[in-house]
C-alpha cells in the first residue's frame, strides 16, 4: 500500500470488548437520531396508496403526527433499539474480521488500492449482512407492522397468488412490540417472524455490500484527488482531522445514493411480503407474486416507492455511521506493540 490514505485501523489491533460494547451504544444513538426517516420510508413502501416522492414523504409525515402526534414517528422504536444491541454487535464483528482476511486476496484480484479496497469491503459487508440476518428479520417483521399499525391507508394482505385483499392496518389494537410477535406467531406460528427472510437476505446483502464497497473504493478515489490537489507527498505532510472527515463524508454520500439507488426496489417487495397480513386458505406470497402486484397496480414505477427517504436514510445513516465508526475504531485501537 502507498502511502495516500491515513492508515487504517485492522481487526488485529482493536480491543474487541470495548468496540463491541461501545458500538451498540454509539449506534443505537445514531438509530434513535433518523428513525423517524425508517417509519416514514416503510409507511410509503407498504400502505396502498400512500403518495410517492418527496411531496409524499412530507405528506406521509404529516399524517403520522396528524394522527398519532411526534411519538407516531417512533412506532417499533423499542423493538428496534433491543434487537440493535445484538445485531450490531454481530455485524461489526464480523465485518472488521473478513474485511480483515480478505485483503490478501482482495491484492490479488484488483491491480488498484481503489479496486482492493472496494473488494474487500464488499465482501465483508455482504458477509456482515448476511451472518446477521437471522437476528434482523424478526426485528423487522415486528418493528415494520407496527409502523404500518395505525395508517390512514390500507396495508396489503397478499395471497399467493399476487392477488390483492386489502385490510386496513388499524384493525389491528394498539400492540408494543411483544404483543405484536405473540399476534404473529399465532396466526402464521414462528415462521412468520421470518416472512421474506429470503428477500431480506436478497435485499440487504447486495445492498450492505454494495454501500461498503463503494465506500472503500470512492475513498480511496478521493483520497488519490485530494493528493493531486496538495500536490505534495502525504509522507511529508500528515493529513489533518479535517481533511480525514471530509473525505469520510463525501465517500460515505456516494455510497449511500449508489446502494439506495440500485436496491430500493428489491426494498419495496421484502416489506410488502413482511407486513401483508395472510389471507386465510391462500399460499403464502412470493417475491414474484408480490413484484407482478406491484407492477400492475402501478407500473416499474411502484418499485421506486419510497427512493427518496431511503436515499436520505441511507445517506444520513451512512454518514453518520462511518463517522462515527472510524471514531470508535480510533478509540478502541490498542496501542503500537512498539508503544507498549
Amino acid at each position: 500500500m502507498s502511502g495516500s490514505t491515513p492508515e487504517e485501523v485492522d481487526w488485529s489491533r482493536l480491543d474487541k470488548r470495548k468496540f463491541v460494547l461501545v458500538g451498540a451504544g454509539i449506534f443505537s444513538g445514531l438509530t434513535t437520531c433518523l428513525f423517524p426517516l425508517t417509519v416514514i420510508k416503510t409507511r410509503q413502501m407498504a400502505v396502498e396508496g400512500a403518495p410517492a416522492g418527496f411531496q409524499g414523504a412530507a405528506q406521509v409525515a404529516r399524517q403520522i403526527i396528524a394522527t398519532d402526534g411526534v411519538r407516531g414517528l417512533y412506532r417499533g422504536f423499542g423493538t428496534v433499539v433491543i434487537g440493535v444491541i445484538p445485531a450490531r454487535g454481530v455485524y461489526l464483528t464480523t465485518l472488521e474480521a473478513t474485511k480483515s482476511w480478505s485483503l490478501d486476496t482482495a491484492a490479488q484480484l484488483a491491480p488498484s488500492e481503489a479496486g482492493q479496497a472496494g473488494l474487500s469491503n464488499l465482501f465483508a459487508g455482504a458477509v456482515a449482512s448476511l451472518v446477521t440476518q437471522s437476528v434482523i428479520v424478526p426485528i423487522d417483521v415486528v418493528s415494520q407492522r407496527l409502523m404500518v399499525a395505525g395508517s390512514t391507508g390500507p396495508a396489503a394482505s397478499i395471497s399467493g397468488r399476487g392477488e390483492a385483499t386489502l385490510t386496513s392496518a388499524a384493525v389491528l389494537p394498539r400492540m408494543n412490540g411483544v404483543r405484536m410477535a405473540r399476534h404473529v406467531i399465532a396466526t402464521e406460528g414462528v415462521l412468520g417472524l421470518y416472512r421474506g427472510f429470503g428477500m431480506s437476505v436478497a435485499t440487504f446483502v447486495p445492498s450492505s455490500g454494495i454501500w461498503w464497497g463503494s465506500y472503500g473504493a470512492f475513498q480511496k478515489l478521493v483520497w488519490q484527488q485530494v493528493d493531486r490537489w496538495r500536490g505534495a507527498s502525504p509522507k511529508r505532510v500528515p493529513h489533518g482531522s479535517g481533511e480525514v472527515m471530509a473525505v469520510q463524508t463525501i465517500s460515505a454520500l456516494l455510497a449511500g445514493l449508489s446502494s439506495a439507488t440500485l436496491t430500493n426496489g428489491l426494498d419495496v417487495v421484502k416489506t410488502r411480503l413482511q407486513v401483508a397480513e395472510r389471507v386465510a386458505g391462500d399460499a403464502a406470497p412470493t417475491f414474484r407474486s408480490v413484484a407482478a402486484q406491484l407492477v400492475r397496480e402501478e407500473g416499474l414505477r411502484g418499485f421506486a416507492r419510497g427512493l427518496l427517504p431511503r436515499i436520505a436514510n441511507t445517506a444520513l445513516w451512512g454518514t453518520c455511521m462511518v463517522t462515527a465508526y472510524e471514531f470508535l475504531k480510533r478509540i478502541c485501537a490498542l496501542p503500537d506493540p512498539i508503544d507498549r
